[in-house]
């Protein structure tokens, strides 16, 4: 199959790296560089590349956890996964798993990580509490993607020699059902509904889509030639599909473009051109960009590497930013943190610290119930999306998690020590928030210091006293 030359023949390359630490911000995307052995994280609020992070041989697969506290990044030719630490950009764990990982994702409870092994006809469950395979799951020949849907109940697995799809019960831990699609099936995606799975055909240049209750194929939309990652807006109207070799199915050039999906037509109604070989491809939790890893830079020859990340608004489906990345990169799954503002749950109560006067806040409704992912995602939220967030109030907010995050291994009494101090570093950052809206530098608005000290104050109320 055509899919990535360089996950089957390995590159070595050297490189310098450098991996660095980051507060909260906008969302970050995570993209493997599979012929540097690297991550570059790139922040989208500057479309810049932060840090950058060695890990494995070859990383190929990437996911970020619903909390976007740790990414699991896919190493192929180790047959490991790295589990990264978003606060530090720093490996915490690497755990051994199949042979020749390929597609990775979390479960929306990040409680457990799904692993493809192309070359073991296996798929790892890990326990993220532990960093341990949990469960082997025999599945098709050459798996590839793997996704979960939202509810957490079914694993989509790509067999790619076989042209099927496994569906796996994830209570059970086994295939319940199989379904045939196109030639050389690679990446896939659910959408935010859980009704319907998008799977890209490497071989027959088209997107099968599975009707999720049924299990069967619904709809097959022709797009470019080798099509490989998916991914679908926030809005579920969307299906983002990228196209390794444009509209050559000889693949003698890979000029790539992405297909734009309606979901209600089952349509193309949009063709991107972006780099070289776009491989990866993922949406910010915005929906107003579409971020696209080009394997191969501008080289549309694949001879000479380099690679970029295309940003692509998605208003004017077009490409706004191209970014510099490091070699080979791959970005295969979901690689920028999700946050949804749509849910009726609310994981604190109320709280008398929140500024009064001004209209609730977007972070009332996240449905998270961490430290790290309700204050992350009040930076994050509309409110406060293109603003500079003073670093100071970044900082407390990073201080306060860490310290929730310690005080959960440590003995009670040095417990309460921590939270104590989590909590201070708490009434600073909002109260920085507070006094960031009324200077003129730096400056944010008042919607968004009211987001950022309400979920302050959410996560101070939900401390153990």
């Amino acid at each position: 199959m055509r899919l990535i030359a360089a996950f089957i023949l390995a590159v070595p390359a050297v490189v310098s790296t450098i991996a660095g630490t980051r507060a909260f911000a906008a969302p970050v995307a995570y993209i493997t560089n599979f012929e540097d052995d690297t991550v570059s994280v790139l922040d989208t609020a500057t479309e810049t590349v932060v840090a950058t992070v060695p890990v494995g041989t070859d990383p190929f697969g990437v996911a970020v956890d619903p909390d976007g506290r740790r990414v699991y990044v896919a190493n192929a030719e180790d047959a490991t996964v790295s589990v990264l630490d978003t606060a530090t950009n720093t490996v915490v764990a690497t755990v051994p798993v199949g042979a020749s990982p390929a597609g990775i994702a979390v479960d929306p409870a990040a409680a457990r990580v799904y692993v493809a092994n192309s070359s073991d006809r296996t798929v790892s469950v890990l326990d993220t509490a532990t960093d341990t395979v949990a469960a082997t799951v025999p599945v098709g020949t050459r798996p590839l993607g793997v996704t979960v849907n939202p509810s957490g109940t079914r694993v989509y697995v790509t067999n790619s020699d076989d042209g099927t799809v496994s569906v796996l019960d994830t209570a059970t831990r086994s295939v319940v059902a199989t379904v045939a699609v196109g030639a050389s099936p690679a990446g896939l995606a659910v959408d935010p509904a859980g009704a319907r799975a998008y799977v890209s055909n490497s071989d027959a240049g088209t997107v099968s889509v599975l009707d999720t209750a049924t299990n069967t194929v619904v709809a097959t939309v022709a797009v470019g030639a080798s099509p490989s990652g998916v991914a679908v807006s926030p809005a579920g109207t969307r299906v983002y599909v990228a196209d390794a070799c444009g509209t050559d199915p000889d693949c003698t050039s890979f000029d790539g473009r992405v297909s734009v999906i309606d979901t209600a037509t089952n349509a193309v109604v949009a063709t991107v051109p972006v780099g070289a070989s776009p491989v990866g491809v993922a949406v910010a939790p915005s929906g107003g960009r579409v971020y696209v890893a080009n394997q191969c830079g501008t080289d549309v020859s694949c001879a000479f590497g380099g690679g970029t990340v295309s940003a692509i608004d998605t208003t004017t489906n077009t490409v706004v930013a191209t970014i510099a990345v490091g070699q080979g990169p791959v970005a295969f799954g979901p690689f920028i943190a999700p946050v949804t503002t749509t849910s009726t749950t609310t994981p604190f109560p109320p709280t008398s610290t929140s500024t009064t006067g001004i209209p609730a806040p977007t972070t009332t409704t996240l449905p998270c119930n961490g430290p790290r992912c309700v204050l992350g995602a009040a930076l994050r939220s509309p409110a406060c999306v293109g603003q500079a967030v003073p670093s100071r109030l970044a900082t407390r907010f990073d201080r306060a998690t860490r310290l929730v995050e310690r005080a959960t291994s440590v003995t009670p009494r040095q417990a309460r020590k921590l939270l104590k101090q989590a909590r201070k570093a708490l009434r600073q950052g909002a109260s920085a928030a507070t006094t960031a809206a009324n200077a003129k530098r730096p400056h944010i608005a008042s919607a968004c210091a009211a987001a950022l000290a309400d979920a302050a104050g959410r996560v101070a109320a939900g401390l153990p006293k």
